[in-house]
């Protein structure tokens, strides 16, 4: 079927049983598939071509729902529904312009000790984690406009590898935001004023990212109101062969799943977890090596003494748009 559905102008009898072979399916099943075909209605004979049916063009078209269903990174529950504050501004799309991921081991119970109920740390080679993210985001808006309708601003959080269980007993993993910050007043005051983040107040700091060949020097000072979350460095963006030394992962594939694919944020309120999920383009990640570096958050917040540097990613023109929100709600603790 997705074969006839390829060629407009259909096939003949022999090409398509020659394609049929060339994907492994021997002649003889190819001539029960074809009789097969014709006799529930999704192929159709013209003059000495075969042709999809409507009936089988429609099969298609469910066959294709489905797989996208079971290829979904973030599937709804049985319980979930959505609940967007404001449908149309909060679908927003932008691009990671620029990004860098500090990736740092904690210690399970320092880090159970910030996250709400029933969230509890994912752990990973034996320790939890929590991912520095800062970027540089160009274009911000609803889906459907212009990009000159956009905002550009750098923004910094601190993600959680985190999961829970539902009511029905399934587990879900994602990230939780520790906290963050932005350089936009503006973008600051429309985050907090959408239910998408009321789970944190989210921070304004004065941010920096400046590039000199392959030099990136990145900064980031909180205002008074929300200290403890000073950032500077200098990465040197030259990728490394793979993880430098001591890093707990033997491959960036290994990182991979636990730490990129990482669609969903959660956050708790109201008897409620909330789910807000990404769809992005791929990360396009490699290991570099950070020249100077200090995150007063982890070395000398409530994390101090109990994480440790495993590595630093970084990362260039990744397109990400939100998923509308949902909800799914919290089990009673039993």
């Amino acid at each position: 079927m997705v074969t006839l559905a390829l060629e407009p102008l259909g096939l003949s009898r022999e090409r398509l049983l020659r394609r049929m072979e060339a994907s492994e399916v021997p002649r003889p099943q190819g001539e029960v598939a074809l009789h097969t075909l014709m006799k529930r209605g999704m192929i159709m004979k013209e003059d000495d071509h075969y042709l999809p049916t409507p009936r089988g063009h429609a099969a298609l078209r469910e066959t294709y729902a489905a797989l996208e269903r079971a290829q979904d990174v973030s599937p709804s529950s049985e319980d979930m529904e959505e609940c967007p504050s404001v449908p149309w501004l909060t679908q927003v799309q932008t691009v990671w312009v620029e990004a860098l991921s500090l990736n740092y081991a904690v210690e399970p119970d320092a880090l159970e000790q910030v996250l709400p109920a029933p969230l509890e740390p994912e752990l990973h080679q034996g320790t939890a984690w929590v991912q520095v993210l800062m970027s540089s985001l160009r274009e911000m808006r609803p889906q459907g406009l212009t990009g000159l309708a956009g905002f550009n601003f750098y923004q910094v959080s601190y993600r959680a590898a985190v999961r829970y269980r539902n009511a029905r007993g399934r587990w879900r993993r994602g990230g939780y935001f520790i906290r963050s910050e932005t350089n936009d007043a503006l973008m600051r005051r429309i985050g907090n004023s959408l239910v998408e983040f009321k789970f944190h107040e989210f921070g304004e700091a004065d941010m920096v990212m400046a590039r000199e060949g392959d030099r990136l020097t990145f900064g980031v000072d909180p205002l008074p109101a929300h200290p403890g979350g000073r950032l500077v460095g200098v990465l040197d963006t030259r990728p490394l062969p793979g993880p430098p030394e001591g890093s707990v992962w033997a491959s960036l594939d290994a990182l991979h799943e636990p730490l990129i694919e990482c669609y969903d944020a959660f956050g708790v309120a109201d008897g409620y977890m909330y789910v807000l999920t990404i769809d992005r383009g791929p990360w396009n990640a490699r290991f570099v090596r950070p020249v100077e570096l200090y995150c007063e958050a982890m070395q000398d917040g409530v994390f101090a003494g109990r994480s440790r540097l495993d590595s630093v990613l970084h990362l260039r023109e990744c397109p990400y748009r939100w998923r509308p929100l949902r909800r799914e709600p919290i089990p009673a603790a039993g």
